[in-house]
């Protein structure tokens, strides 16, 4: 199973190129960010506060290096903070989590690595009936789930929210696509909001995320 920071991480590399799609360098900082909050929130880790701040409701350890860091960091910090404030801080340093999501994938036989360049193991470690990546599986299992209205779990539902909250939609969607793409996606989250409510705290993970794209 992939973690939604790992998912969006793959996203982001070029098909052919083996090398980070430029368009999607800036805004996958905060976007990775938030999808350690989010896998946070799933753990049951993390929930929404008072007055929109992020509350750490279990410290207790994952035993995944990325999200006990994470947890230790704001465990650290006096009070609680909004989601905007953890998006912006809680990793200074987006070149060494990048560095530690790509030895992820590569451990788990997504990706192999040679030098800086990066090449897709075909066929998928995870779909080794489909001789194709495994960006092309997530992609395509995603993009049912929006235009053909298959069925959607929680965790989809997520990471759709983080992908169109990082402005990231065209990774995914066709030009004529992504208007009506974002509008589904923004139905599937408010609708299972009210069903899920971790689904509230990705909520606002995204908002935060948004906004710190929008001021880049």
């Amino acid at each position: 199973m992939l973690t939604l920071y790992e998912e969006l991480q793959l996203l982001a590399i070029h098909e052919d190129k083996g090398m980070f799609i430029r368009n999607a360098v800036e805004p996958l900082i905060p976007g990775l960010v938030g999808a350690v909050l989010a896998e946070l929130a799933f753990a049951n880790r993390i929930s929404t506060g008072t007055n929109h701040r992020l509350k750490l409701t279990d410290p207790t350890v994952t035993e995944d290096p990325i999200l006990d860091k994470a947890i230790s960091v704001i465990a650290g910090c006096e009070k609680e903070r909004k989601f905007n404030y953890w998006i912006a801080n809680l990793n200074p340093k987006p070149e060494k989590l990048q560095r530690q999501i790509t030895a992820n994938l590569v451990q788990k036989e997504i990706l192999a690595q040679e030098d800086d360049r990066l090449s897709w193991v075909v066929p998928s470690h995870f779909h080794p009936e489909v001789k194709a990546s495994t960006k092309y599986s997530v992609i395509k299992l995603l993009r049912g789930i929006v235009l053909a209205q298959e069925e959607a779990h929680p965790r989809e539902i997520a990471f759709l929210s983080l992908v169109s909250a990082c402005g990231l939609l065209d990774l995914m969607f066709l030009r004529d696509e992504r208007k009506a793409a974002g509008q589904k996606i923004n139905e599937l989250v408010v609708f299972h909001a009210m069903q899920n409510p971790t689904l509230d705290t990705i909520q606002e993970i995204d908002a935060a995320i948004a906004s710190m794209v929008e001021e880049d």
